[in-house]
C-alpha cells in the first residue's frame, strides 16, 4: 500500500511539475532592459545555432543532399543580392517565447508563409542534438526551409528581416505588428506558444561587429547580436 501511494505522489508532482513549466513558467515575459546605441538585439531568447555571412545569398546550411540552401527559402519573399548576415536562434524548453524587435523602425513589410494540408516538421531532433551537445545542432533540420513561419521586415537605419518559425505545431505564431506600425527596439512584437525557432537576417558590411557565436546564450530585448558605426 505505502509502494503504491509513493508512486501515486511521484506520479501527482511530476503532473503539477509539468502543469506549472506547460501553463505558468513557460508564458511567463519578465522585463528586459534594453541596451542603447547603434546595435541590433536578439528578437528570441534561446542558443544561437549559426552565424553566417554570404554575398551571394547562399547559406553554408546543407539541408537538402548536401545542397546549400538560399536567404530566400528561409524568408520566403526576395531580398536584395548584397551582403548579409543570418543568424539563427533556437527557442528552448527554457526560453521566453516572447519575440523583441531588434531595431527601431517601420513594419514594411509582414509575411506568413503556411500550405494547408502539409504539415509542419518536428523540432525534436535538434532539440535533442541540442541537450546532447551534438553539433551541428541543425543537421537534416529541414524545418528551417519548410516549416510555417512569419516573416517582419522593419526598416531603420537598414532593413532587417526577423522569421519566426513554428514547431510542429500550426497557428501557433502570433504577431501583434501591421504593415506601417513604428516599433521600438526591444519592444515586444509577438511570440511563438510552443517550441520554436527565430532567424533574424540583416545587411553586413566590414565596419559592422558581430558580437555573438555559435552555442551563445541570448536573450530577447537585451542581447547585442551585432553592433554598427
Amino acid at each position: 500500500m505505502l509502494y503504491i501511494i509513493v508512486v501515486l505522489g511521484i506520479f501527482l508532482f511530476a503532473l503539477l511539475l509539468w502543469a506549472y513549466w506547460r501553463y505558468v513558467y513557460f508564458f511567463r515575459d519578465p522585463e528586459r532592459v534594453t541596451p542603447p546605441g547603434k546595435n541590433i538585439i536578439s528578437p528570441a531568447d534561446g542558443s544561437v545555432l549559426y552565424v553566417n555571412i554570404t554575398d551571394n545569398q547562399t547559406v553554408p546550411i546543407a539541408l537538402k543532399k548536401n545542397r546549400n540552401i538560399q536567404l530566400n527559402e528561409i524568408v520566403k519573399t526576395d531580398i536584395p543580392n548584397q551582403k548579409w548576415c543570418h543568424i539563427g536562434i533556437f527557442m528552448t524548453l527554457f526560453s521566453v517565447h516572447v519575440n523583441r524587435a531588434p531595431i527601431c523602425g517601420v513594419a514594411r513589410m509582414i509575411k506568413h508563409f503556411y500550405h494547408p494540408g502539409i504539415p509542419n516538421l518536428s523540432m525534436n531532433r535538434m532539440g535533442l542534438r541540442y541537450y546532447l551537445k551534438r553539433k551541428p545542432v541543425y543537421k537534416e533540420a529541414l524545418h528551417i526551409i519548410e516549416n510555417e513561419r512569419n516573416t517582419i521586415c522593419i526598416e531603420g537605419d537598414f532593413k532587417v528581416y526577423v522569421v519566426q518559425i513554428a514547431d510542429a505545431y500550426v497557428n501557433k505564431i502570433f504577431c501583434t505588428l501591421s504593415e506601417g506600425d513604428i516599433i521600438e527596439k526591444g519592444s515586444r512584437y509577438g511570440r511563438i506558444a510552443m517550441g520554436s525557432q527565430v532567424d533574424i537576417i540583416f545587411p553586413y558590411n566590414d565596419s559592422m561587429s558581430i558580437t555573438v557565436k555559435e552555442g551563445d546564450a541570448v536573450r530577447a530585448g537585451e542581447s547585442i547580436l551585432a553592433e554598427y558605426k
